[in-house]
Order: structure tokens, then sequence, then C-alpha cells
């Protein structure tokens, strides 16, 4: 594989770390490549920092199946050396799946949707289903976010930003929602709206399947 000096990842977050903040990640993230005596590339600046750049950011709590993060190196590298190298460093929890070489000048990630699941017990599955049915059907769904760092709450419609969902023969909860700058909806507000976000404060939890890039 041709070397490169910008490298792009998809890697897993497994197990107990799914109870680390994104920002608890990252620093684990910047231990791993110290460790891993990757040539990472650092701002400028003050402060500088390694430049990792996160496609998009998970909540605390949640698991993640083919997350993305782009590295940019002071140096070329093969990026399946590189994955080796972060695999042997990494604690437990941490997968690292593919990496594949970027152009120099290539933008950081911009995701366009992100899909999540959560398994349904028996007894909630049928009026999940309804819930899901009339979602589905109606054209608009108004949901009210309460922001403390705010003097007002965001009210925003949130059926559009919900691409697909499906409650699957086995009884999963499978939602495909649209991540991008102009708004998008946490999976807990979707759970909300289906009246099932109790089942997180029952012990199930959100996997992030899959995040797609824009192009």
């Amino acid at each position: 594989m041709t070397p490169a000096v910008k490298v792009r990842l998809r890697f897993a977050k497994r197990g107990d770390l799914r109870l680390t903040s994104h920002h608890d990640l990252l620093r684990c993230l910047e231990r791993t490549i110290r460790r891993a005596a990757v040539p990472i590339a650092s701002s400028q600046g003050f402060s500088p920092r390694p430049k990792i750049t996160f496609a998009l950011a998970m909540a605390l709590g949640i698991e993640g199946l083919s997350e993305i993060v782009d590295l940019e190196l002071t140096e070329p590298t093969d990026p399946d050396a590189l994955k080796g190298r972060l695999a042997a460093a990494s604690p437990p929890g941490i997968e690292w799946l593919e990496a594949g070489a970027l152009e120099s000048s290539a933008s950081a990630p911009r995701p366009a949707w992100a899909e999540y699941e959560i398994p349904i017990p028996g007894p909630r599955r049928a009026s999940l289903a309804a819930a899901l049915d009339a979602l589905l059907r109606s054209e608009s769904r108004i949901i009210t976010r309460q922001r403390p760092d705010r003097k007002r709450d965001v009210v925003l419609d949130m059926r559009p930003l919900l691409l697909a969902a499906e409650l699957t023969e086995d009884g999963t909860l499978r939602i495909r929602l649209k991540t991008s700058s102009d708004g998008s909806v946490r999976p807990e507000e979707v759970l909300e709206c289906l009246e099932v976000r109790d089942l997180l404060e029952e012990g199930a939890f959100l996997t992030r399947t899959r995040v797609e890039l824009a192009d």
C-alpha cells in the first residue's frame, strides 16, 4: 500500500469503553498513538494538539461498531502498518478495522448519516411497531430539545432527519439518522418519540453500527 501523510481509519469501540465520553476517547487515542510511536502531526499555537479528527462524536454509553477517524502524520506511513501498530498498543475494547490513504489536500470527514440499533423486549414490540408505523407515516414530528447552555429551548422537526427505521423480526429497532451541518436528531430523541427511551434506564444501550460520509 502506498505510504501516506493522511490516513482514514475505521474502528470499533466495544464493551466497557462505551462508558467513556468522546473527550475521554480522544485522550485514550492520544495515549495509544504515543505508545505506538505514530508520527502524528500537531497543531500550531500555544497549546498544540495532535491532528486527530473524528467524523462524528459519540455520546456516553453508546457502543460504536464502525467509527471513522482521520490522522495527519509528519511522514509518509503505510496505512496497514499503522493499523497494526495501533492495534498492538490499544486497550481492550478498541478494534481497528480498516485503514486507507488520503490525499494530502483531503478535507476533514463530513458525516452524512449514522445508523443505530437497540434491542426491544418482547412485551414492548407490538406497541413499538405501532408507534414506529405512525411516525414513518407522518410528515412532521416536532420535538423540543432542552439546552441548559442557552436561555431558551430548541424546537425542531425531527421527521426529515429520520431517514429510515425498522423493527426486525428478532426485535431489534434500527434507525438511520441524517447528520449534517443543517441539523441532526439524537437517537435518544427518536426513542422518546417512540415511547421506549426508558429502556436506556433499564440497562439497554444503543449501538451505532455505521457512520457514512458525504461524497
